[in-house]
C-alpha cells in the first residue's frame, strides 16, 4: 500500500502494518490521553435488505441486529464510531430505492454494534419529505444516538451545529454536508446542510471558535461508481483543509476511493464505499472503515495513526431458503479465523477476495 506522504511529515517514520492496513506516525513520548475513532460508509436500505430483516425477525418483526453480529467486537473497541445513514426512518411503507424508508431497528442495531454518531445529510435525506426528515431525527433522538447534518428548523441548526462530541478528554467538532437531495426541495422550516463554500467557511469559523481539539468534516460528494476521485472533490478538500478541517470523510460514490492528503497535513478519504447495501456489482459489494487515533500531550491533540479495514457484504441463504439475509464480514478477520463465520461457498469467496484485492489496489494508488 502506498500512501502519499505529506511534506510536513517527511522527517517522521512511517511504519506499515500489512495485516491491518495501518499507517503509524511516530508520536514521541506516550500521551496521557488517547482517542480511537472509526468511520464507516453508506448504510443503505434496499428492498432485499428490508425483506432479509423481516426474515431475521422470524417473519413477525424487523430485526437488523444479525446483519452486524460479526463486527460488534471490532466497532465497540473504538471510542467514537460514525457512519453515514443513507436512509430515512420514516415509518411504513418500508421500501428501498428510490424513496428509502427503513425500520428504526436498523438504527437500533447500529447503536447496539457500537456506533454512537450518525451523519444524515446526503442525497436521500428527503426521500420521504418533511415527515421523513423529522421522523428520522425523532427516531435517532429516542434511541439516544448523536447525529448531525439535518435539522427540524434553523433554531435547532444554530444551537447544535457543528456537533460537539466530548470523549476521553477530547473535544471534537463534527460537520456534515451533501451536494444535494435528488432534486427534492427542503420544506420549511427544515434545514439540510448543503455544500456551499461561503456557508462552510462560516461554519468552520464557528467550529474553531468553540475550541475543539479536532475538526472532522463528513461530506457527501463525487461521482457514483467511480474509483478515482474527481477534480471537484480535490478542490473542495483543499478548501476544507485551508479553512480548518483536520480530517475529511467522504461518501456517496458507493465504491472505495483513495486515501490521500491535502495542504500537506490533512488526511482525506474520498469515499468509504458501501458499509451495507444490496448493491452486488464489482466494487460496490463492500466498503472500508477508516481508523484514526488521536493523542493529546500537554493539551495539544495530534494524529497518531490512520488505517483502514475492508468489509464485505455477504448475502447468504441461511437454511437454503430465500429470501437472502445479510451479514457484514471483516475480511482480514475472516482470513485469520474463517470458522467464526457462516460457510461461504466458492463463488461468494471469489467475489469477496476480488473486492479485497480491488480495495488494496485502490488504496495503493
Amino acid at each position: 500500500m502506498i500512501i502519499p506522504k505529506p511534506n510536513l511529515f517527511n522527517a517522521l517514520k512511517f511504519i506499515f502494518l500489512a495485516a491491518s492496513f495501518t499507517i503509524c506516525i511516530a508520536a514521541g513520548q506516550p500521551s496521557t490521553d488517547t482517542l480511537k475513532m472509526v468511520f464507516a460508509g453508506d448504510v443503505m436500505g434496499h428492498d432485499m435488505q428490508i425483506t432479509g430483516a423481516w426474515r431475521d425477525g422470524g417473519d413477525t418483526s424487523y430485526n437488523y441486529h444479525p446483519v452486524f453480529q460479526y463486527i460488534g467486537d471490532y466497532i465497540s473497541a473504538f471510542d467514537i464510531a460514525l457512519a453515514n445513514l443513507e436512509v430515512t426512518l420514516a415509518g411504513p411503507p418500508y421500501k428501498g430505492y428510490p424513496e428509502f424508508s427503513s425500520h428504526r431497528s436498523l438504527a437500533e442495531a447500529l447503536k447496539n454494534t457500537g456506533f454512537n454518531v450518525l451523519v444524515t445529510a446526503n442525497n436521500h435525506s428527503l426521500d420521504r419529505g418533511k415527515k421523513g426528515l423529522e421522523s428520522t431525527l425523532n427516531a435517532l433522538d429516542s434511541i439516544g444516538i448523536a447525529h448531525t447534518g439535518t435539522f427540524r428548523d434553523s433554531a435547532e441548526w444554530r444551537a447544535n451545529y457543528p456537533l460537539i462530541v466530548e470523549k476521553n478528554n477530547f473535544r471534537l467538532a463534527i460537520l456534515n454536508y451533501t451536494y444535494g437531495t435528488n432534486g427534492i426541495p427542503v420544506a420549511k422550516p427544515n434545514v439540510v446542510s448543503m455544500i456551499d463554500t461561503a456557508q462552510i467557511a462560516a461554519d468552520l469559523g464557528k467550529a474553531k471558535s468553540l475550541k475543539p481539539d479536532y475538526i472532522i468534516t463528513c461530506i457527501h460528494w463525487g461521482d457514483e461508481y467511480q474509483n478515482p476521485e474527481n477534480a471537484s472533490q480535490r478542490a473542495l478538500a483543499a478548501f476544507l483543509a485551508a479553512h480548518g478541517t483536520n480530517l475529511i470523510i467522504g461518501s456517496h460514490p458507493h465504491v472505495v476511493q483513495p486515501l490521500s492528503t491535502v495542504n500537506d497535513s490533512v488526511y482525506v478519504i474520498y469515499s468509504l464505499g458501501n458499509f451495507v447495501s444490496n448493491q452486488r456489482d464489482r466494487y460496490r459489494d463492500g466498503g472500508i472503515t477508516l481508523e484514526a487515533t488521536l493523542i493529546k500531550k500537554d493539551g495539544k491533540a495530534t494524529l497518531k495513526s490512520v488505517g483502514y479495514e475492508p468489509f464485505y457484504v455477504y448475502r447468504c441463504h441461511e437454511n437454503k431458503k430465500p429470501p437472502s439475509v445479510f451479514r457484514l464480514i471483516r475480511i482480514n478477520d475472516y482470513l485469520k479465523r474463517p470458522e467464526r463465520y457462516p460457510a461461504i461457498d466458492a463463488a461468494d469467496k471469489k467475489l469477496m477476495m476480488q473486492f479485497y484485492n480491488d480495495t488494496k489496489a485502490t488504496m495503493g494508488r
